[in-house]
């Protein structure tokens, strides 16, 4: 007695459900670059004030212990006088201009790319004259170094105007060392978002990601 042997095919998957296959693929890629990509880190919304009639000083926290960013208002002078510094393990510096009066923040506009431009030798300026005398915001254009790289950050700050200059520190960001970051930018897909062309690298897996930001990287600078 013969015995048959029944040879199974191989199952077949719709063209409907391969592109149901990669779709989710996307989506899981997606999903993993969302927390593979937090570039930036962004303070929220703080309104700290510091008035125009009162001595304050407040810093605020960048990655670690030993790198943040400290404000001061110094009331007793005729109009006050407003100072900012950033603080990092290795080095620190600011934005802005060194004359023979001392060193003062540049005062930055939405979308001033951070790393372009002058850093003064120190970690500290006055936010005095180049415009900070003007009611209204600015921002203000940090670097500072733990060790791991060069980071680039902003804070953004309102100013009531003269007589007696007080200030709103309303929020601030830095992003992680070598990537790129402009003034009041909060995300890292403030600056670009994913193209069609990189949902394929993305569906690729870690390579495609890493292709990705390659390119966003390029295209950013």
């Amino acid at each position: 007695m013969k015995i048959k042997r029944l040879r199974s095919k191989p199952a077949s998957i719709s063209k409907t459900r391969w592109a149901a296959y990669a779709t989710a693929g996307v989506a899981t890629a997606l999903a993993g670059s969302q927390s593979m990509e937090a570039a930036i880190h962004y303070s929220g919304i703080l309104d700290v004030r510091f008035p125009r009639h009162r001595d304050r000083a407040h810093t605020f926290q960048l990655d670690q212990p030993g790198d943040f960013l400290s404000f001061r208002r110094f009331a007793a002078f005729t109009f006050g006088e407003n100072e900012f510094a950033v603080y990092g393990i290795v080095s620190a510096t600011v934005r802005g201009y060194e004359i023979s009066s001392g060193t003062f923040v540049a005062k930055l506009s939405f979308g001033q790319a951070i790393s372009t431009g002058l850093f003064f030798y120190g970690n500290r300026g006055a936010m005095e004259y180049f415009g900070w005398d003007d009611r209204g915001s600015g921002y203000i254009g940090f670097r500072f170094n733990n060790g791991t790289g060069i980071q680039y950050g902003w804070a953004r700050v309102w100013m009531s105007g003269q007589p007696a200059n007080g200030f709103v520190v309303r929020d601030y960001a830095y992003a992680d060392p070598g990537e790129p970051i402009t003034a009041g930018q909060r995300s890292s897909s403030d600056a670009q978002a994913p193209d069609q062309g990189s949902l394929g690298w993305l569906a690729l897996g870690a390579a495609g990601l890493l292709a990705w930001r390659k390119s966003r990287s390029q295209a950013t600078r």
